[in-house]
């Protein structure tokens, strides 16, 4: 069962608005790390933050303009976001390898959700 169009609106302003919202968050985060980014595990996550801010924002408009660019692009963001995730929690709060990796699946979940809305949202 699909959708109707006033559900799709929703969907569609849901993920935009999580995207938005990740492009803040990632490029003033990572603009904000990078001074403070001393080891290499801190310098691979702010860069993955930086790219993810930057592919959020990147996914929002390739929505609307370009839309053969949104695949890769996309691929991208969810692969940036889940590497910046598992990263973070080891890197910066100085967990350990486990919960890095449960960090990162979980940031992948709800990624492909994020993925997922855009696209039923998108949907003719």
């Amino acid at each position: 069962m699909s959708p109707g169009p006033v559900g799709r609106r929703i969907f569609l302003a849901v993920a935009v608005l999580v995207l938005l919202g990740l492009a803040w968050i990632g490029v003033s985060g990572g603009v904000h790390q990078i001074p403070h980014s001393h080891t290499p595990g801190q310098w691979i996550q702010t860069v993955a933050q930086l790219g993810y801010g930057i592919l959020s924002l990147l996914s929002v408009l390739t929505s609307f303009r370009g839309r053969r660019w949104r695949p890769p692009i996309l691929t991208c963001w969810v692969g940036s976001v889940t590497i910046a995730a598992g990263f973070a929690a080891v890197v910066w709060g100085g967990t350990t390898v486990g919960v890095g990796v449960v960090s990162a699946g979980v940031s992948l979940l709800i990624a492909l959700a994020v993925v997922w809305l855009l696209r039923a949202g998108l949907a003719a």
